[in-house]
């Protein structure tokens, strides 16, 4: 019974330790997917519901901010010079809209990418090998802060820093103050100027944007994740090719299995 215990517990404590591992390689960038309904790995259905439900909460709220802008950009603005500034903001929703796009299609290969980064985790053994893949986790993870840190500080100045540094604004043809839209809108859909009107389309264009720079972060963050833990397989590997001849205590006695192992974890990461 005793021992029983002892292997149950040793089971436990590595469990604990490869999820800490795992959540090393992807907790910030796990977190920010969930926040926009992109997180590929529940597999409850009410969950998929509720991702589904968020997509589309996602679309409705970048294509707000960007219709009523293009039409107040292509129909109202008749200064070449502001309609030149208003295509920067227009581009970002669209560019916004179509990463979220291909994040959504590629669903199931960036979930591929999470299974496969836990069972390298899972399957690592020899101490060296975990020390190269603790450095490379360590370092994506700082590089996602980074990343996360200066895409939040645009959204902060833009959205927020900028409105509060302007205020209200008078209107001219009426006796009424305003908060400016970052996304101006058409007169052809909705006043904005009046309360509370002028509140809550501002408090949904600062969601939106929080959303369009979550979506921008997230994919610099996949792809920096990515590409770190496959340069640290790799490191892995050329690990192993130092101690092909001699072999190690995690390898197999025969010099030709450990070249099987070699090959076959390199074909695994080339995929």
């Amino acid at each position: 019974m005793m021992r029983k215990g002892e292997h149950k517990k040793k089971i436990v404590a590595k469990t604990y330790e490869f999820e800490q591992y795992v959540n090393l390689s992807i907790q910030w960038t796990r977190w920010i997917l969930k926040s926009i309904g992109l997180w590929p790995n529940s597999r409850s259905t009410m969950n998929k519901y509720i991702y589904r439900l968020i997509n589309i909460l996602c679309y409705s709220l970048i294509i707000y901010l960007f219709i009523p802008c293009s039409l107040y950009t292509f129909f109202e603005v008749k200064d070449v010079y502001q309609k030149i500034k208003l295509v920067g903001p227009l581009s970002f929703c669209v560019m916004a809209f179509l990463k979220y796009y291909l994040l959504i299609v590629h669903e199931e290969d960036i979930r591929e990418c999470v299974k496969r980064i836990e069972w390298d985790w899972k399957n690592i053994t020899y101490s060296k090998d975990r020390e190269v893949m603790i450095e490379n986790a360590n370092f994506s993870r700082k590089f996602v802060v980074v990343c996360v840190f200066f895409m939040y500080s645009g959204f902060a100045f833009y959205y927020i820093a900028l409105p509060i540094s302007v205020g209200k604004i008078p209107a001219q043809d009426q006796n009424l103050t305003f908060i400016p839209m970052l996304f101006p809108f058409s007169k052809f859909i909705i006043d904005t100027r009046k309360s509370p009107i002028n509140e809550l389309c501002f408090s949904f264009q600062v969601l939106a944007g929080a959303l369009m720079h979550s979506i921008t972060a997230v994919a610099c963050s996949l792809a920096a994740v990515l590409a770190i833990h496959a340069c640290a397989q790799m490191q892995v590997l050329i690990n192993w090719l130092n101690h092909l001849i001699d072999g190690r205590s995690d390898m197999e006695d025969d010099v030709d299995r450990r070249l099987a192992m070699i090959v076959n974890q390199h074909v695994q990461l080339l995929q």
